[in-house]
C-alpha cells in the first residue's frame, strides 16, 4: 500500500535527487517544468493573481545614519544662548528706564547692560549659524519647538537622521521623500533639506532626511543602508508575495503558472514593498505566481534537468 508523504517530505525526497547538472541548469536565465496533478497536490502547490500596481519611480542612493550628539549639543547651547540673551535685553531696559526717571542707575552701567544684551543677541545670531552651516539650511528653518520635537524624538530612538547620497546628485534636486531600506521593508524619511557635508566619493552634496516610526530605533549611528529617492513619476508593475520568492546563488526567482506547467523567471530590479518586491518588467498582472510549494517544485525541476 503506497505511503503519502506530506509536502515537506517529498520536498526533502526531490532535493536529495539534485546533482551537479541540476545545479548548472539553476544558474541558467530560467526554467520549466510540468508535473502531474497529484504531485503539485502533495507539493501544496498553490498560486494566486498578480493585480496591476503603481509606485513612484526612484533613484537608487545610500543613506548613512548621522549622530544627532553634536545637534543635541548645540541645541543645547543655543537653548541657553536665548534665555541668557532674553534676560540681558530685560536688565538693559530696566536699566535704561531707571536712569531716564531719576538716576538711580548711572548712565555708564545703563551702557553697559545694553552693550551686554547686544553681546548675548549677536552669540544667539551666531549658535543658529553654526546650525545652518553644521546641519543645512532645512534643520536651520526650523522653528525651536519643531527643532527641539525632533531631538526628543531622535533622543528616544523615534526618529533617526540620515545622510542620503547618489552618483552626481542625481535625483537630489527638489527630492521631498526617500525611503531607507530596514531588515526585508523599508520606512519613509522627509527630506529637510540639503546637507552641509558632501560625499567625496560619489561626488554629492548630499541631503538630510528625517526617518520616523517604530523603525527608526533600528537605523544605529554609523550604520550604511540603501535608499530610494522618491522622483515623482509613477511606474506600473505588480508586487510579487514574498512567499513567492526563491532565492538561490544571489538570485531571486519566482514561478509562474501556465497551461503546460510552471515557468520559472528571474526576478530582477525588485523594490522592498510590504509583504513583497515590486517589480516593473517580467511579470504581468493577471498571470498567476506560485505562492505556496515553491520549493518544492524548484527541487522538481532541478531533479528532472538532464545530464550533461
Amino acid at each position: 500500500m503506497p505511503t503519502h508523504r506530506p509536502a515537506t517530505a517529498w520536498g526533502l525526497v526531490l532535493i536529495t535527487a539534485l546533482s551537479v547538472a541540476g545545479q548548472a541548469h539553476a544558474a541558467a536565465s530560467g526554467g520549466s517544468l510540468s508535473l502531474p496533478i497529484d504531485v503539485q497536490r502533495r507539493l501544496g502547490v498553490k498560486s494566486a493573481t498578480l493585480t496591476a500596481e503603481k509606485r513612484k519611480a526612484e533613484v537608487d542612493a545610500f543613506a548613512k545614519v548621522l549622530d544627532p550628539g553634536p545637534l543635541v549639543a548645540l541645541d543645547s547651547d543655543l537653548r541657553t544662548a536665548i534665555a541668557a540673551a532674553a534676560a540681558s535685553r530685560a536688565e538693559a531696559a530696566r536699566s535704561k528706564l531707571l536712569h531716564a526717571n531719576g538716576g538711580t542707575v548711572s548712565a555708564k552701567d545703563a551702557e553697559a547692560a545694553e552693550a551686554q544684551g547686544r553681546s548675548d543677541a549677536t552669540h544667539v545670531a551666531f549658535l543658529r549659524h553654526r546650525v545652518g552651516l553644521e546641519w543645512g539650511p532645512g534643520i536651520a528653518r526650523l522653528s525651536d519647538r519643531r527643532r527641539q520635537d525632533l531631538i526628543a524624538a531622535l533622543s528616544a530612538g523615534r526618529a533617526a537622521l540620515v545622510h542620503v547620497d547618489t552618483p552626481s546628485n542625481q535625483g537630489q534636486d527638489g527630492a521631498k521623500t526617500v525611503r531607507v531600506d530596514v531588515g526585508s521593508g523599508s520606512v519613509p524619511g522627509v527630506v529637510l533639506g540639503p546637507a552641509r557635508t558632501s560625499e567625496p566619493r560619489l561626488q554629492s552634496s548630499g541631503l538630510i532626511v528625517e526617518v520616523t516610526g517604530p523603525s527608526a530605533i533600528l537605523l544605529s549611528i554609523g550604520l550604511t543602508q540603501s535608499a530610494h529617492i522618491d522622483s515623482g513619476s509613477p511606474q506600473p508593475g505588480v508586487v510579487l508575495p514574498r512567499s513567492a520568492l526563491i532565492r538561490y546563488r544571489g538570485s531571486t526567482w519566482a514561478y509562474v503558472r501556465h497551461p503546460a506547467g510552471y515557468e520559472r523567471r528571474l526576478v530582477e530590479n525588485g523594490a522592498p514593498q510590504e509583504g513583497g518586491l515590486f517589480v516593473a518588467s517580467g511579470f504581468s498582472p493577471g498571470e498567476d505566481v506560485v505562492t505556496a510549494g515553491a520549493a518544492g517544485l524548484f527541487a522538481a525541476e532541478l531533479s528532472q534537468a538532464p545530464a550533461k
